[in-house]
């Protein structure tokens, strides 16, 4: 019978994590190679199936390696971060596809929108009673045609409805942002607020951006406001390996 703990009380599993891991960030293992099967770990270190599935379980969750169906499980290709410019919004155009051109990136984007009703939580954020009419408009939006970020966004009816903006994807200011598209109605976006917080990729969410399960996620739920009337708001979801928030704010001027 297999031992099923090491030295210092350290599980097995636990142990060929730290070997495999080892190997990946000291680069024997490159990314992209293929790791043993489970047949051949356990042979290799002397393990059954139970712990060697636990430990390969371990480093999917630290994002090093990932399973591909009916291939076997590699070492993950961790991109370099690209900086996502945050704290700056602009009247003309739209903020996605400005940064992406900015970091040398053609945007694209698909969008499908439709009215809803307000829930609890959503009302909280707009100012607005539950059950009120929202459009929603669901984005994947995409930096050379591979994924970038998740968006969904709603704005109240009360503010849009009846005027050339109430499809964000449609009408003569079709694309160009919240900022734009409100300015275009003569409602002047006055501030945006932002919170930013991490947590694992949801199943709906990971293969729309690219990302395997137990990945960890940058959520941003963020708000537009015309003085004290929110205009809209929107849940932001991006790889967090994949890019990472740059803020910029503007000290007001002060007398020493």
């Amino acid at each position: 019978m297999e031992a099923l703990v090491g030295e210092l009380g350290r599980p097995a599993y636990l142990r060929l994590a730290d070997a495999l891991r080892a190997e990946i960030v000291s680069g024997d293992r490159a990314p992209g190679s293929r790791i043993p099967s489970i047949a051949e770990l356990c042979r290799d270190h002397g393990l059954s199936e139970q712990p060697v599935r636990q430990a390969l379980r371990v480093l999917t969750a630290e994002g090093l390696i990932e399973g591909r169906p009916g291939s076997g499980t590699y070492v993950r290709v961790r991109p370099v971060p690209a900086r996502m410019a945050r704290g700056r919004y602009q009247v003309t155009g739209s903020p996605f596809a400005a940064e992406s051109r900015a970091r040398g990136v053609e945007p694209s984007w698909s969008c499908d929108s439709q009215k809803t009703y307000a829930t609890a939580s959503l009302a909280l954020r707009l100012g607005i009673a539950e059950g009120d009419p929202v459009m929603q408009s669901q984005y994947l939006f995409r930096a050379d045609g591979a994924p970038a970020q998740l968006a969904t966004s709603w704005e109240p009816m009360a503010v849009i409805g009846g005027t050339a903006v109430v499809l964000p994807e449609m009408g003569p200011m079709a694309g160009l942002g919240v900022v734009a598209r409100m300015a275009g109605v003569g409602i002047a976006v006055t501030r945006v607020a932002e919170d930013v917080s991490a947590r694992p990729v949801l199943e709906i969410e990971a293969d729309p951006l690219g990302i395997p399960l137990g990945s960890t996620v940058l959520a941003i739920e963020r708000t537009h406001w015309a003085g004290e009337l929110a205009v809209e708001t929107a849940d932001i979801v991006l790889a967090a390996d994949h890019f990472r928030l740059s803020y910029e704010i503007d000290i007001p001027p002060h007398k020493p």
